[in-house]
């Protein structure tokens, strides 16, 4: 198996296919060839595999794991890809999943967006940080994606020269999809950037020297997406805008990250800009993807009911 889950993640890299991507792929064959191999008692070999077997998958994700649909769907996809690829490169006759379903997903929300006071929240638990470097860097970070709606790994990619103070536009190279977009510079997101640049640029660390990054951490040339969402998360954490379990695990439909890209997108719409201005600056493939910031919130609705006299 190894030999053929290094010929797929090589197939996948030369389909430009982003890093996570391709991790994503790797670890949902890796779990199912776990699975297989304890539930046949065999080494895998794709061409013994069946669409029974596949669908028998999905049951124990549903059922045993207690999988949401989106998960259950994500591990689909890569072993849709993976029989797709081994038949085309005739390591296999047939293709086991082309006739397995994947599972429906109720859409019961639309992108989970904070209101202002949540922001307003946020922004005071930045204040409290007393360490300067960390203080002026995160406060960098939060108004990358709330005043450009970045990703987080967007945001992780950004290098010193895709900040460009004299045309103001913040350039993301390489988005969802390979995608470049130019952000017009909000000035929040100027001031903050300004302030912390010449931290990025004082330090004498060769870590820092060395790296093309916008934003790094104390010992690491680059700040990860992992780094980010930890930061932005103990934030939340500290306004009392996340909670944990009591084993210390992050509750889910909690605010994050992309709650921020989330309110950027909201706010541009709620000003009355164009779905298509929207678009552009979301980084959408396409315009129905956007619509969902149309959809009025719960907060929307609430304010519509009391606006009734």
């Amino acid at each position: 198996m190894t030999n053929y889950l290094q010929q797929f993640s090589t197939w996948l890299k030369d389909e430009d296919k982003a890093d996570k991507t391709i991790s994503t792929y790797v670890t949902a064959l890796n779990k199912f060839v776990l699975w297989y191999e304890q539930s046949e008692g065999k080494t895998f070999e794709p061409q013994y595999v069946t669409t029974i077997m596949i669908q028998d998958y999905r049951s124990y994700m549903m059922n045993t794991l207690d999988q949401k649909p989106a998960t259950i769907n994500k591990a689909l996809a890569a072993l849709k890809t993976f029989f797709s690829w081994a038949v085309d490169k005739n390591h296999i006759p047939t293709d086991p999943a082309s006739k397995v379903r994947m599972k429906r997903v109720q859409q019961v929300m639309g992108p989970k967006w904070m209101t202002d006071q949540e922001i307003n929240r946020l922004t005071f638990a930045l204040d409290t940080e007393t360490n300067e470097f960390k203080a002026a860097r995160d406060r960098a970070i939060f108004y990358t994606m709330f005043r450009a709606g970045l990703r987080v790994e967007e945001v992780s990619n950004l290098k010193l020269t895709h900040v460009d103070f004299w045309r103001e536009t913040v350039t993301v190279m390489n988005g969802k999809g390979g995608k470049f977009r130019v952000i017009p510079m909000h000035q929040e997101l100027k001031k903050a950037l300004k302030a912390w640049l010449p931290f990025r640029n004082a330090s004498e660390k060769p870590v820092h020297q060395e790296s093309e990054y916008l934003l790094v951490t104390e010992r690491s040339g680059k700040m990860t997406t992992r780094a980010i969402e930890h930061m932005l998360d103990s934030y939340l954490e500290r306004c009392g805008l996340l909670e944990r379990s009591a084993d210390g695990m992050k509750l889910g439909g909690q605010h994050s990250c992309h709650s921020l890209r989330h309110t950027f997108g909201k706010r541009l719409v709620d000003a009355g800009r164009q779905l298509n201005e929207v678009k552009e600056l979301m980084g959408h493939d396409n315009v129905q993807t956007t619509m969902r910031y149309v959809e009025p919130s719960q907060n929307d609705l609430r304010r519509a009911i009391n606006a009734v006299r």
